[in-house]
């Protein structure tokens, strides 16, 4: 199992018109694909769109499967940004749209870059709540040491699905920020306590290979930085 995390930015009109293709037609190989909109990480919860962005994340089979869809059905030739992770599964928790994407994978950790993942659907009566334990969590997020980038994304806006994609210098610094005392912490028990969310999900993977340029992002460490094409 393999999974694989694109990034793009295109002109608007383009990258709606490509962003409803994947939405509409997900890859037959793929165990699990979702199209994730991007919304302005400080405005979360509220889900404030980022309208020439995307990302499309997906859990393969093999390298082959994802080396495929890549090389004939993501057309992101047109694109102003774009940023295609390789990603090898650690571990995840809960559930996404009815199943746990990584299905029980537990993975060894190691020492290079990290891509978190959190995805939750909100109970509207606790949505209020929600949202004024959410905006430290993003305030605190946006200035964590060891962070590379993150970003919010909706799924399903109608269900009130939305979350979170963060990439971190190592498995230390993502840690220190998802299970260290402090804000995160205190809206985790929080929510466990009052039942905001119908389902939710975290997922961990290791970054092994990066290719292409996002927002600026400059501090991927050379070792996955593939610069070939």
């Amino acid at each position: 199992m393999v999974g694989s995390l694109d990034l793009i930015r295109s002109p608007l009109g383009i990258a709606q018109a490509e962003a409803i293709r994947l939405g509409l037609s997900p890859p037959r190989q793929a165990t699990f694909a979702r199209l994730l909109l991007a919304i302005r990480l400080r405005s979360m919860p509220v889900p404030v769109p980022q309208l020439t962005s995307y990302g499309y994340l997906v859990v393969w089979p093999d390298e082959e499967a994802m080396q495929a869809f890549r090389s004939r059905r993501l057309h992101a030739r047109n694109a102003r940004e774009h940023l295609a992770l390789d990603l090898r599964p650690v571990q995840g928790f809960g559930v996404w749209q009815g199943t746990d994407p990584l299905a029980d994978v537990r993975g060894e950790p190691d020492d290079g870059p990290v891509l978190l993942v959190t995805h939750s659907r909100t109970r509207p009566r606790r949505m209020v709540r929600f949202m004024i334990a959410d905006r430290p969590v993003v305030r605190g997020l946006a200035r964590q040491e060891g962070q590379l980038w993150a970003g919010g994304f909706a799924d399903d806006i109608l269900r009130l699905d939305t979350g979170t994609l963060s990439l971190w210098r190592s498995t230390a610094d993502a840690i220190r920020f998802a299970y260290a005392p402090g804000v995160h912490q205190e809206a985790v028990k929080a929510q466990r306590e009052g039942g905001w969310f119908s389902e939710s999900w975290f997922g961990r993977f290791a970054v092994t290979r990066a290719r292409g340029n996002w927002r600026g992002l400059d501090d991927l460490p050379a070792s996955i930085v593939d610069s070939s094409g």
